[in-house]
């Protein structure tokens, strides 16, 4: 089973308050995905080639509990499927102890050129 542990700092400035989110000073739910996302992402490039990335396509994400700022998060990130270029994840985000967060996280694995040829092509660029 591939999996992959990241370390991250609640900071003023990924806040809920700061963000745009809610209105405390807690870790924000967009924060806590991307760094769910950013795991997931770091654990599936050691996979693939210098031509090669992943994105996120789909998430399901429950915030669990408020972590204050200064708070270290730890998030696990453990591939369960990997079909063809279909990649998903079962993510947890902890803070010491207390899980405060779970993901099920799906990453596509895309050729960098194609990608951006195409995205440049829809946008007319």
């Amino acid at each position: 089973m591939d999996k992959h542990m990241l370390s991250y700092d609640v900071t003023e400035n990924i806040t809920a308050e700061k963000v745009g989110s809610g209105d405390l000073p807690v870790l924000s739910t967009p924060a806590l995905l991307a760094m769910m996302e950013n795991c997931a992402k770091e654990l599936l490039s050691t996979q693939l080639s210098d031509q090669e990335t992943s994105v996120g396509s789909s998430v399901e994400l429950k915030h669990l509990g408020p972590s204050p700022v200064g708070s270290a998060i730890n998030v696990q990130a453990v591939i369960t499927e990997h079909t063809n270029k279909k990649v998903t994840f079962q993510i947890e985000a902890y803070e010491n102890a207390k899980m405060i967060g779970q993901a099920l996280h799906t990453r596509v694995i895309v050729d960098n050129e194609q990608f951006m040829r195409k995205m440049k092509e829809n946008h007319n660029m």
